[in-house]
């Protein structure tokens, strides 16, 4: 599946591991703004992510099972929602899959756009220098291991390719 993954993200324009992740800011649905940039420093996992996506809402609760074993070493979890859902929709995905990591809202898909994103959901682990390591284009199903060992090695190497 990494293959074919990685094979999805070179046909479709998206940032490829080794290149660097366009920097952005958004509204967290819980209030604030949340940069990219100052993330810089830590490991991040961006996924994005839509309330009426059910593969989407499937994964979740993996990917918070990741960011609580990887918080204290650095990890950030973000997930950015898409296809304009409303506030009460996702917070009602929040609740229901358990998340507690932050989630930002993007209207109009305008991250997507950067991250030229064609699948829900779609997966990012961005090193401490802010250059993608791993992409996953659609359902984690059985890669979870994979995100995870990419974030562990991400957090292990200390930002260094």
């Amino acid at each position: 599946m990494i293959v074919a993954s990685i094979l999805a993200v070179a046909a479709s324009g998206a940032p490829a591991p080794g290149e660097s992740a366009p920097s952005f800011s958004a509204t967290r649905i819980d209030g604030g703004t949340l940069k990219l940039g100052a993330l810089r420093g830590h490991v991040v996992l961006l996924n994005f992510w839509a309330p009426a996506c059910p593969p989407c809402r499937i994964e979740m609760p993996a990917l918070e099972r990741i960011h609580r074993r990887y918080s204290r070493k650095g990890l950030r979890v973000v997930g950015v929602t898409e296809m304009d859902p409303t506030r009460a929709q996702v917070l009602e995905s929040i609740q229901e899959t358990g998340v507690t990591y932050p989630v930002v809202l993007d209207p109009g898909a305008r991250i997507g756009a950067l991250y030229a994103v064609e699948a829900h959901p779609t997966s990012l682990v961005i090193d401490a220098r802010g250059f993608v390591r791993y992409v996953n284009v659609g359902y984690l199903k059985g890669e979870e291991k994979e995100i995870e060992r990419a974030v562990k090695e991400a957090i292990d190497s200390g930002g260094t390719p």
